[in-house]
């Protein structure tokens, strides 16, 4: 059992390494690169690196751990929400955070389960129309080792929190695994997209599946990194 979970906890790493955290390589290894005469700029570049394998390291541990604890439900299991909505209470007291908590509350307003990804999508779009300064998109789905039995179709709105950290405005169509999503995975932010974020993410194969399949569950939250 310990095998596994190191095993799921390895993938995850490299999952948050080059996808989720991949944004911090990114930029500190170009900094590294084209700004080696600049001390200040390639410390920063080494710093975004650095950030980038212990952010990737803690994510993975927490993977690891949370595998080992007994019973412990997916990540995506519905008996989670009443935590979610908990941590979403203690954000949404944060200044820096009203304007996730405007985002989430017009999701909410808008979308139920009942919901297509039709109308989710347009919805996120409407909430993107309003400006957050230095706001990045983030279009995910898929299965990962830690999410159990459930595939998940995902859209987030991501700002900076005014501490080097970020909120996450994330909704999620969850559906349960099959033969066709378990082959699903794709992860991309709007500044690697070229053209339209939203014309990418409607023309995706997992947006295709989302219309011919029905979700168990929408899941509107907030998240701080």
């Amino acid at each position: 059992m310990n095998k596994i979970r190191l095993q799921f906890a390895v993938v995850s790493y490299f999952f948050y390494f080059f996808l989720r955290f991949g944004w911090a390589l990114l930029i500190g290894g170009l900094l590294c690169i084209f700004a080696s005469d600049n001390r200040l700029l390639l410390a920063t570049g080494m710093g975004l690196v650095l950030f980038d394998f212990i952010a990737s390291f803690i994510e993975s541990v927490r993977v690891f751990l949370k595998m080992g604890q007994k019973n412990h439900p997916s990540m995506y299991g519905f008996d989670m929400d009443e935590e979610i909505e908990k941590n979403n209470e203690e954000l949404f007291e944060i200044p820096e955070a009203l304007s996730g908590k405007i985002c989430i509350q017009k999701l909410k307003e808008q979308l139920s389960d009942e919901s297509t990804v039709e109308e989710c999508v347009r919805a996120f779009e409407k909430i993107c129309e309003d400006p957050i300064d230095d706001d990045m998109l983030l279009f995910e789905c898929g299965i990962y080792p830690w999410e159990g039995d459930y595939f998940s179709f995902s859209l987030t709105r991501q700002y900076p929190d005014g501490a080097d950290e970020f909120f996450q405005v994330k909704m999620e169509l969850i559906f349960s695994a099959d033969k066709e999503n378990k082959k699903l995975f794709e992860s991309a932010w709007d500044s690697r997209i070229k053209g339209d974020f939203f014309d990418y993410v409607r023309n995706s194969k997992s947006y295709r599946y989302a219309q011919e399949n029905k979700s168990l569950k929408l899941r509107i939250y907030m998240e701080q990194t």
